[in-house]
């Protein structure tokens, strides 16, 4: 099975703060809120399959 490398600061370049909902493929940020809570209400209706990270200035503790 090939592992497809994640880059987290293209990703996410303009979330500073708050959650994320990123997409099933790690393509695209699906959905951002402030909290947890909201990123989720928003992302309820959605039929995809989606994945939450906390945003911020650094994503260094993702790094394996």
């Amino acid at each position: 099975m090939k592992q497809n490398k994640i880059d987290f600061i293209k990703l996410l370049k303009g979330y500073k703060s708050g959650w994320i909902a990123i997409s099933h493929d790690f393509n695209h940020v699906l959905f951002h809120g402030k909290n947890l809570k909201e990123a989720m209400k928003k992302a309820k209706n959605t039929k995809e399959k989606v994945y939450y990270f906390p945003a911020g200035e650094s994503y260094s503790n993702f790094v394996g």
